[in-house]
């Protein structure tokens, strides 16, 4: 008995030594080797910052230096157009547009919706960069005319002052809309809620009849005109569409808007032509009808 008394003795000595050397450890040396340890990781994050950095350096070198020196040309059958090389770009242009992310109608018909008439859909749809299609496409009478357009930030849909000065022209991140008269207030065309019906619409769109279908979207469309705004509504000197004024733009970009240079090119060129090359199989005009096509114009 005596002896188990002793070992038990023993054992809780041993614990209780071992249970100092733990206490004695933590309150002397393991601060020291957390430090050491927080040392060589603050080393390891000063490295990696310091190699991010380098690459950093190093890209932009690249970027400004060998990027910038490397050019692409272009033969258009009279000249060779050399134009910068940028990384991702395929026509390497200098600026990307983005898309529309508050327009009423992009969801459905896309950023370039203009693809009926190839001899004029690239005219359209470079205006569509930076003219809402309500600036166009819905012409108000009467009470609700209002000459009133402003610019709005295609990213969050919220207004802006003019973009004009100090941008390519064309190359802005904003879009011109009209604004409204409503119960005596001027209101944005695309207003919140045709913005929501719309955002419904297309929620909805698959569980819906066609019935259904085609009264939402004489609802969405009821304030489109038959027959929207022509180049000349706006590329005339006398009562054009937009206030140009109004939108930011300075006297010179207004004259050359409403150039006779720009005006006689839309009157001469109404029609436009494409290659034979892009119409295989298509018979020639005879003369008649060519000197009748020239006439017309």
């Amino acid at each position: 008995m005596k002896k188990l008394f002793y070992k038990i003795y023993m054992l809780g000595f041993m614990a209780l030594t071992v249970f100092f050397i733990y206490i004695i450890w933590e309150v002397t040396f393991a601060h020291i080797i957390e430090e050491y340890h927080g040392r060589e990781r603050a080393l390891e994050i000063g490295q990696i910052v310091e190699q991010k950095k380098h690459e950093a350096t190093k890209t932009s070198f690249e970027k400004i230096i060998l990027e910038s020196d490397e050019k692409i040309k272009h033969y258009l059958g009279y000249k060779i157009l050399e134009e910068r090389r940028i990384k991702g770009h395929f026509h390497h242009i200098g600026f990307q547009i983005g898309p529309d992310k508050r327009s009423y109608c992009v969801d459905c018909h896309g950023d370039m919706p203009h693809d009926h008439i190839k001899e004029l859909r690239a005219f359209l749809n470079m205006h569509a960069f930076f003219v809402g299609c309500e600036t166009c496409h819905v012409k108000l009478e009467g009470a609700q005319k209002t000459r009133v357009y402003k610019w709005y930030d295609r990213t969050n849909g919220e207004l802006v002052e003019s973009p004009v000065k100090g941008s390519a022209p064309g190359a802005y991140k904003a879009k011109i809309i009209p604004f409204e008269r409503v119960d005596g207030k001027l209101q944005r065309i695309d207003s919140e809620e045709r913005m929501a019906f719309s955002r419904e619409y297309r929620e909805k769109e698959k569980s819906l009849s066609e019935a259904q279908k085609s009264r939402a979207k004489k609802l969405i469309h009821k304030i489109v005109s038959k027959q929207p705004a022509i180049c000349e509504d706006c590329h005339q000197k006398e009562a054009s569409l937009l206030p140009f004024a109004d939108l930011g733009y300075p006297k010179e970009r207004i004259d050359s808007i409403v150039s006779t240079e720009v005006v006689g090119m839309i009157k001469n060129y109404t029609k436009f032509y494409m290659p034979r090359m892009l119409h295989p199989g298509e018979e020639l005009p005879k003369v008649e009808e060519k000197k009748a096509v020239k006439s017309e114009i």
